[in-house]
């Protein structure tokens, strides 16, 4: 007999315990409410927000200082995300080059765990990330997720990589966490017919309410129960598809064969920014509450309604801060409102970031991003 709903929910917040972040129970609960808010209110909050993290770079971060100071600068001089411009733009090989710079000198003092990039475009970045931070990007993962109907202990399966399947976790500790939080995992390394199709049988006998992954893996998995005409005894809510550029073809083949929307997300834990898709589907929400997402121009400057290159400020991330992260996509932001009542800006494209999905011996290998 399975577990009733509310039991659920208990034992997902509770799961938290073992991960060292019980915070994110308060974020999730604080963010469902600042959702709601106004541009102007939530353009406060995150100055504020940006003003701390400025004051703590300049004061603690040795390339912060150095950069600042060459400038003629003062962590006074930052006092909005528009102020962000006066700063030059942080690059991966800047990082990679002097990763000690970037930690600041009181790090001992601060709640870290190691990180790093899935290395999909050369060597992977490593990086610190700071509790806090991390906490809140879990928040508003499920808050994200709340757009497409999910509530914390819904069944969800995952279909992906390392990014999105935790590896560091011990075998026993993986498992008590994705029963607590009611997950199941995929890998979308290596999806011959073979494993499609253990993965589809799988996946009846789960009957996940939601599924989430790679845009390219849960299109290659809809595409061959289309192809193979294969049953399947559930329909999910929605199905949420993050790491890849979401082609509209894969977008119209998912929905068909799985009789349900799809909510695209972007996002990345180093530069801590996230958008995610609603019901009205006219582009993503750009989460203000834990980054800062810019578009530029080659100079740096700011755009809105054309494409330029995509940059994150992580505001919480003391650890190891990123301002003015390149983040290597394209895109485009928009200040329209949507009819949803949110009025966070909206990225409404991604460029250039599309993945290629290789075929290998029949087997087809997605991105590890």
């Amino acid at each position: 007999m399975g577990l009733t709903e509310e039991i659920r929910r208990v034992f997902f917040d509770r799961s938290y315990l073992l991960s060292r972040t019980p915070t994110v129970v308060q974020y999730r609960k604080e963010f469902m409410k600042t959702q709601w808010e106004s541009y102007n209110l939530l353009l406060e909050m995150q100055a504020e927000n940006l003003r701390h993290l400025i004051q703590h770079a300049y004061q603690h971060v040795p390339y912060y200082r150095d950069l600042f100071k060459s400038l003629g600068l003062h962590s006074k001089d930052i006092q909005t995300p528009y102020d962000l411009q006066k700063i030059p733009i942080l690059t991966k090989q800047t990082i990679k080059k002097h990763p000690e710079k970037i930690t600041p000198d009181n790090l001992e003092r601060l709640h870290y765990i190691r990180m790093s990039t899935g290395g999909s475009t050369g060597v992977p970045l490593q990086y610190l990330i700071s509790l806090e931070d991390y906490a809140r990007g879990r928040a508003l993962l499920q808050r994200g997720w709340s757009y497409g109907g999910y509530q914390p202990g819904d069944r969800i399966a995952i279909i992906a990589g390392d990014s999105l399947i935790p590896q560091a976790l011990s075998s026993l500790r993986k498992r008590v966490i994705a029963w607590g939080r009611n997950l199941r995992f995929f890998s979308s390394y290596g999806m011959s017919d073979k494993k499609l199709i253990e993965y589809t049988k799988a996946l009846n006998n789960f009957k996940p309410m939601f599924l989430r992954g790679y845009a390219s893996s849960i299109f290659i998995l809809a595409s061959f129960i289309r192809d193979k005409e294969l049953p399947l005894n559930y329909q999910p809510k929605a199905i949420f598809t993050t790491a890849e550029k979401l082609l509209k073809n894969q977008r119209k083949v998912i929905e068909t064969i799985f009789k349900t929307e799809v909510f695209d997300n972007y996002g990345l834990n180093d530069g801590g920014v996230s958008a995610f898709e609603c019901k009205e589907h006219h582009g993503m929400h750009i989460d203000m509450e834990r980054a800062v997402l810019e578009v530029v121009d080659e100079k740096g400057n700011l755009l809105f309604g054309k494409p330029g290159r995509i940059l994150a400020t992580n505001l919480f991330n003391y650890a190891f801060p990123f301002i003015r992260y390149d983040t290597g996509d394209l895109g485009i932001v928009e200040h329209s409102r949507c009819l949803c009542g949110r009025e966070f800006p909206l990225l409404t494209e991604v460029l250039g970031r599309t993945t290629d999905v290789l075929e290998l011996n029949g087997k087809k290998i997605g991105s590890p991003i």
